[in-house]
C-alpha cells in the first residue's frame, strides 16, 4: 500500500463528508493483529476528546505525514504538561506515547493526515478512557474547548480561567 498524495486526498475527501471531520483507513487486515496500523485524516475543527489508553501494553506512535498537528499531553487532572507541534518538515514529525498518557490532538492546518501505530489486538475504548474534565464528543462546549486548547500553555487547566 502506498501512502501517497492520491491516498491522502481520498482519505481527506472522506473526512470532508464526515460529521466528525475525520476519517481513518486501517492498514492492518484484522483487528486481532499484534500491531495496529492506520492512517487518520483530520480536518480543521474536528474534536478528539482527551483520552488515554489504559492497558499496560497500549503505547501509541503518532507520525504526522501531511499538514500540521497539535498534540497536547495532560496529567490525570487535566493540567497541560506538554504541547507539541507535529509536521512532516518541522522539528518534530512524530511521538511515541507510553500507556496511560492523557492526550488529544487537533489540526493546525486545514488538512492533516497522521500515521498511528499501536500494539494490538484492537480493544474498544471504555468510558473511563475519556477525560471527565473535558467535554465529550457531541457536547455543546467542544468548540470552546478547541479554542482553549490551541492557546493553552503548559500549566493551564481547562476551566481555570
Amino acid at each position: 500500500m502506498k501512502l501517497d498524495e492520491e491516498f491522502f486526498q481520498e482519505l481527506l475527501l472522506e473526512a470532508d463528508k464526515s460529521e466528525r471531520k475525520r476519517a481513518h483507513h486501517n492498514i492492518h487486515k484484522e483487528l486481532d493483529e499484534p500491531v495496529q496500523r492506520l492512517c487518520i485524516a483530520l480536518k480543521k475543527g474536528t474534536y478528539v476528546t482527551p483520552h488515554h489508553h489504559s492497558q499496560d501494553n497500549k503505547w501509541e506512535l503518532i507520525v504526522c505525514i501531511k499538514g500540521g498537528l497539535g498534540l497536547v499531553v495532560f496529567d490525570e487532572n487535566g493540567l497541560v504538561i506538554d504541547k507539541i507541534t507535529l509536521s512532516p518538515g518541522g522539528s518534530t514529525a512524530g511521538i511515541e506515547l507510553i500507556p496511560n498518557t492523557w492526550h488529544t490532538v487537533y489540526p493546525i492546518t486545514e488538512d492533516v493526515v497522521i500515521l498511528e501505530v499501536k500494539e494490538g489486538p484492537y480493544t474498544p475504548a471504555k468510558k473511563n478512557d475519556f477525560a471527565q474534565w473535558a467535554p465529550q464528543e457531541g457536547d455543546s462546549n467542544t468548540e470552546e474547548f478547541l479554542t482553549w486548547i490551541q492557546r493553552a500553555k503548559i500549566g493551564d487547566a481547562y476551566g481555570d480561567e
